[in-house]
Formats: C-alpha cells, structure tokens, sequence
C-alpha cells in the first residue's frame, strides 16, 4: 500500500477560488501526513506583494479552511521565486515530497491547443505522484 509522509499543494494567491484546499487538509487529514502549501511567485515579479511572505498563505488559506480542520494538522507554509515546474521540483527534493494535489480547471479543446497550464506543466516535468482535483 502506498504511504504518504508529506503531500505538497502549490497555491495560486492570485486565483479567486482555492477551496482545493481544503480538499487537500482533509486529504492530509485523513493520511496523517504534513501537508506543504507553496506559492511560488513569478521570477520578474520583484519581491513587492505581502503575498513574497509565508504569512501571507497562512492567512489566505486560513480565510478558506474552518479552524478545526486546520487544528492539529502539521501545515508548512513556504514561498519560493522562479519557474513554477522548477520550483516545485526543488521544493520536493529537498521536503521528501510523496504526493503533490493540485487543481485543474477544465478548459475547452481549443483553449488547452493554445495555451499551457501549470496543472499539466506539473505532471509533464516533476516525477512524484500527481493528484488533480477537478475544479468547475
């Protein structure tokens, strides 16, 4: 059976809706494992937004999540600067990250010919166990 000791959720502060989240300290919950939630900010964004600080996420996720989940749950907060894909995958090696959850919104055909999107990009380049959350 596999077992999980640490699981990674790269956040996006900008986004409107990160109720995966929550998802993921139930997940984190249930598994009795840390839970990592990473921001990572554009390179050529300069350190000028209070999101550049690990309290920043604590409080964005604290705005999403009842108290009681996040009680007694073993949550690292951590903020990183560079290529996403990248970033990720220094954060797992140096954190023995086993799982990483992220969100994935669903795109028509012609927009997902077009353009990237991290979800995807995290899957394609990062060798640990992806676990995506559909989000409508």
């Amino acid at each position: 059976m596999l077992e999980f000791k640490n699981i990674l959720y790269p956040i996006n502060l900008n986004s409107k809706n990160i109720t995966t989240v929550v998802k993921v300290l139930e997940l984190a919950r249930i598994l009795n494992c840390t839970v990592h939630i990473l921001y990572v900010n554009d390179e050529g964004a300069g350190y000028r937004y209070p999101a550049d600080k690990e309290d920043a996420v604590a409080l964005k996720v604290q705005e999403v999540a009842p108290a009681e989940l996040l009680g007694g749950l073993n949550v690292t907060y951590a903020v990183s600067k560079g290529k996403l894909e990248q970033e990720i995958q220094e954060y797992c090696k140096k954190n023995n990250i086993d799982l990483i959850v992220t969100g994935h919104k669903i795109r028509n055909k012609l927009y997902s010919m077009l353009f990237d999107s991290s979800d995807v990009n995290i899957i394609d380049s990062i060798s640990v166990p992806v676990l995506v959350i559909p989000k409508k």
